[in-house]
């Protein structure tokens, strides 16, 4: 009986500490800019340890379904920073997209990625397989389909992504949430242990929210894959997708800093805007066509 108590008591300790950092992040002074029309722009920053006891830099692009404009997945040929794809390619913003070989020399024809990549109907690149096991950035997708953006869950079905009806697919994971319920998470350390993080996820209305938090600094200390689950479902979302992050996340918007870089890229070891890495890809988002 005694054994009973101390673990309810721990259950209901553990779900107030979570209701506490639900209103702490939903209640907080988030600076908002509109930077198209549907399209808002808002980061804020937890300073003084108020969510999950730690200090945290969110920045979040909340994509109307109205808005008219339109997310791609743009696949580099050569290692390149997000900043540099989106400028050069006149996207109004952008986030790094999902996992490659991390290796500046590399220029191969599967296009540096490690996850699979369908640009236009065409493949570029295969997941890449190791022990016969799918690594967990394998176990979702992003479907880019007639202008529309679906978060989609791996089957049983080998080499399911292939079968994905739709013009552009990133293969990425982990999936953290599909249909309004959580996915269960691995106890492994890319799990538990706080990076930086760039996520993207999308709510019932069909809002798209991209995400970067960033992290490996003291003033903001990154997130575990379950504070970032909690973070994006206290924000609405009812689906969730885990990027690539760690040194790669980075979101960019035009016209904003000297490099368009509004997030705080750790690769220099700064809390400040230079610290980008090259990546592989990236998710552009676009004004509507007049």
């Amino acid at each position: 009986m005694k054994k009973f108590f101390i673990v309810l008591f721990l259950a209901s300790s553990f779900a107030g500490y979570s209701q506490n950092d639900s209103i702490t992040l939903v209640n907080g002074k988030w600076k908002e800019s509109t930077i198209a029309t549907g399209v808002i722009y808002k980061f804020i920053h937890f300073e003084n340890k108020e969510l999950f006891e730690s200090n945290q830099y969110i920045s979040i692009i909340e994509i109307g379904k109205s808005s008219g404009a339109t997310l791609e997945l743009f696949p580099s040929p050569v290692l390149k920073e997000t900043s540099k794809m989106a400028a050069e390619n006149g996207a109004l913003a952008a986030i790094n997209g999902s996992f490659f070989k991390f290796n500046y020399n590399y220029n191969t024809e599967d296009y540096n990625s490690v996850d699979y990549i369908r640009k236009n109907g065409k493949n570029l690149a295969p997941n890449t397989i190791v022990n016969k096991q799918r690594s967990m950035h394998q176990l979702g997708a992003l479907a880019f389909y007639n202008k529309e953006l679906y978060i989609i869950k791996a089957d049983e079905i080998k080499e399911w992504e292939k079968y994905i009806q739709a013009q552009d697919v990133l293969t990425t994971g982990p999936i953290l949430r599909v249909g309004g319920v959580d996915e269960k998470l691995s106890g492994s350390s890319f799990y538990t242990t706080r990076h930086p993080r760039t996520a993207i996820a999308k709510r019932g209305d069909g809002t798209i929210m991209l995400v970067t938090i960033d992290g490996r600094n003291e003033k903001s200390n990154g997130v575990s894959i379950k504070e970032l689950q909690s973070i994006l479902r206290w924000m609405g979302a009812s689906d969730i997708i885990n990027l690539d992050g760690g040194g790669s996340t980075t979101m960019y918007i035009e016209g904003y800093s000297d490099n368009g870089v509004v997030n705080h890229p750790t690769d220099n070891k700064l809390f400040d805007n230079k610290g980008e890495r090259k990546v592989a890809n990236a998710i552009l988002l676009f004004r509507p066509k007049k």
